[in-house]
């Protein structure tokens, strides 16, 4: 009997070890399999997708779009992401390192469906002929894939989250859903701040990991300021918490060579002027964008005139306005934004094969637009009458006169530089990749159309030039950009209504005399969240509506959508609503279509026109027939190649002539990792047809 005891007892012994084993084994199980959401390599998400019941029980139709792509797909998209996406105007990811985490399956699968998701609205690629689910399967899937660190889960892809996190809010914001946006991006900066990314990243790291850290960083710093440009949203970053040193060069990042840059803090001081002049472009798009902010809250918020200095008359010298006039001039004199930015983009950023380096160009632009839309927002005759109105102060005329002069000026010169972008004819160094600049132009026609009621009649033929050319980048912008599209059909509407606002450009009358429903309309044309968002006329008084969220979509969808775990919700519903509706839906028919140019193609219009004049205006045809498959515009960068390369001696790419006309299909782009210049090849594609509305107004397939 003891002996079957003890025979008894060793059994049970060694069946609790294997149960115990199997238990670990399963949580190890259910640990892995958490935690591929994140860190699933690409080669297993490809071998393993999702079956239909997962799909069906996580509220997802079955489609193409609920797993991965083919992994040329993958790699056409990492080729289409660095040649539009990159430093436009944020900087996400070491080339380099990427496409080799790529290739080996490295890449979370909640950052590669997000990272797709960015992409989708530039591919020409026929896997995504239905661009609008693949954009809302892939941002959806991309959310419901992150492992939060609350959920208890240990991970070393906190980067990784914080970089899906805000290309989804870019989605999102440009989408008009911005109040969801906004709260993706909060909660993602608060991540961030929780990893550390604020201060000096581990020098022991690879100089090139080091900076990649401090990169997302800057960028989320830029996108927060970014997104504060209106009336009660105040940025979730503080300059002062800012330790770590400014984003160092795009070729020193490239390489991995270190280099040493400033910190924020230390920007303003006399005796770093000389190191502010040999400031990189990123680095100085990021001071950009804090000064943009701070003018904004000071030009926007009511609530500005409670601060230290805030009660001052603009033109003490003690003023917050006397401050920021400071820093602007600061800025100028010693970060060289006075100089033409074509002859510096030409002289700095370009090889010795006579091309663009687009990734080095585009955040100089960037930075010089902000640098324009901080001068309208700061001497806006409206901004500025409404301030003295609540002070109760009576300004000098001759102040009133230089600051209305300086905000035309600067409108003017944010026109000229989106044109002078386009005159420079790279394809990939626009201002249509970047869906800021369709709030740059919204501000400047917004100025531009108050001048146009001037009684001075030079001032009007100049107001009325830019005005037309700024709407003409808006158009080109909404292409691209739903937001860009919402920015448009306002701005519109603004323009017919602007007659009532004839006295703000008028030095000499100081009253405002102007209904609530005026004023609420004139802040919604600065207002960077509110003009980003479908736009319906309110018949009640700012009064009335002014505890009201001005938000477009509810707080309680919106805040589901933030959750991390399945709802019932499906694809279609989480996408892009409201779509266009009711009596002010603009038409986009005639939206400048781009399409990649370096193909032959038959010349059918010249191209001896003015550079003021945008030539894809001049060649778009009022109306694009439907039926045919071969028709389309030419790109908005497409515009005096010839003439341009000609007088400059410059190349950016074939010379063949431009026309409406396309004989081989689509195109694809490629390029080399270890080239930093992209190129264009022609492809013949199977599907025939060639996008003639914004991608996001096809019908789904």
């Amino acid at each position: 009997m003891k002996v079957y005891g003890n025979h008894f007892f060793s059994l049970l012994s060694r069946w609790l070890i294997l149960v115990r084993i199997s238990s670990s084994l399963h949580f190890q199980a259910n640990h892995q399999f958490l935690n591929s959401s994140s860190h699933s390599s690409t080669s297993q998400s490809l071998s393993q997708p999702p079956d239909k019941d997962t799909l069906v029980s996580q509220g997802l139709p079955s489609s193409q779009y609920n797993k991965l792509p083919p992994l040329d797909v993958i790699l056409g998209a990492c080729d289409v992401y660095f040649r539009y996406c990159h430093n436009q105007p944020y900087s996400l990811f070491h080339e380099e390192s990427f496409r080799d985490k790529l290739s080996s399956g490295d890449i979370p699968t909640h950052l590669l469906y997000a990272f797709l998701a960015s992409t989708i609205r530039y591919t020409e690629d026929p896997y995504f002929s239905d661009k609008v689910a693949a954009l809302a399967a892939y941002a959806n899937l991309s959310w419901k894939s992150i492992v939060m660190p609350w959920n208890g889960i240990q991970s070393d892809g906190e980067l990784s989250i914080v970089q899906t996190i805000l290309l989804l809010a870019i989605i999102d914001y440009t989408d008009g859903r911005t109040h969801g946006s906004w709260i993706k991006v909060g909660l993602a900066i608060r991540l961030a701040q929780d990893f550390r990314l604020m201060v000096e990243p581990d020098h022991s790291l690879p100089f090139h990991q080091q900076e990649e850290r401090r990169r997302v960083f800057w960028s989320f710093f830029i996108c927060d300021k970014l997104i504060s440009c209106g009336r009660d949203q105040p940025a979730t970053i503080s300059d002062e918490h800012c330790k770590l040193q400014l984003p160092c060069d795009e070729v020193a990042f490239r390489t991995g060579n270190a280099q040493q840059t400033l910190t924020l803090d230390r920007i303003h001081g006399e005796e770093h002027a000389t190191s502010l002049s040999s400031l990189n472009p990123f680095a100085l798009s990021t001071i950009m964008a804090s000064t943009l902010w701070k003018c904004a809250r000071y030009a926007l918020d009511e609530e500005e005139d409670l601060s230290p200095g805030g009660q001052y008359a603009p033109w003490n010298p003690h003023s917050k306005y006397s401050s920021l006039h400071s820093t602007l001039l600061h800025l100028e004199t010693n970060l060289g934004l006075h100089e033409p930015l074509n002859e510096r983009i030409l002289q700095q950023f370009t090889s010795n094969g006579g091309m663009v380096d687009q990734h080095r160009g585009a955040p100089l632009v960037f930075a010089h637009a902000l640098f324009h839309v901080c001068q309208c927002l700061l001497f806006h005759p409206f901004l500025l009458k409404r301030r003295l109105s609540g002070l109760g102060y009576r300004a000098p005329l001759s102040f009133l006169v230089h600051a209305f002069a300086a905000c035309q000026n600067a409108a003017s010169a944010l026109s000229r530089l989106m044109d002078d972008v386009k005159a420079l004819c790279c394809e990939t160094l626009t201002t249509h990749y970047d869906p800021f600049y369709g709030y740059c132009a919204t501000v400047a026609a917004a100025v531009h159309s108050l001048f146009c009621l001037s009684p001075d009649s030079v001032i009007v033929a100049e107001a009325t030039k830019a005005f037309d050319s700024s709407m003409q980048s808006l158009k080109e912008l909404a292409f691209y950009w739903r937001s860009c599209a919402y920015m448009k059909t306002r701005l519109e509407e603004f323009h017919t209504r602007s007659v009532r606002y004839s006295s703000l450009v008028d030095p000499r009358e100081q009253e405002l005399q102007l209904e609530d429903d005026d004023v609420s309309e004139l802040l919604e044309c600065l207002d960077y969240s509110r003009m980003s968002t479908h736009h319906q006329r309110k018949t009640q008084s700012a009064t009335t509506v002014a505890g009201i969220s001005q938000f477009p979509s509810p707080l309680f969808d919106e805040f589901v959508s933030l959750l991390p775990f399945s709802t019932n919700r499906q694809i279609g519903d989480m996408s892009f609503e409201p779509f266009f509706v009711g009596p002010m839906t603009p038409d986009l028919s005639t939206n400048a279509v781009h399409v990649p140019l370096d193909i032959p193609v038959k010349q059918s219009q010249s191209t001896d026109l003015p550079l003021s004049i945008p030539h894809a205006a001049a060649m778009v045809p009022e109306s694009f027939p439907v039926e045919s498959a071969t028709t389309s515009s030419i790109s908005p960068t497409a515009s005096h190649r010839s003439q341009v390369q000609a007088s400059r001696g410059v190349s950016y790419g074939s010379t063949n002539p431009v026309s409406t006309l396309i004989r081989n299909g689509e195109l694809s782009q490629s390029s080399q990792p270890d080239d930093p210049f992209t190129t264009v090849r022609p492809r013949r594609v199977t599907n025939s047809s060639v996008c003639q509305r914004p991608w996001y107004e096809q019908d789904s397939v």
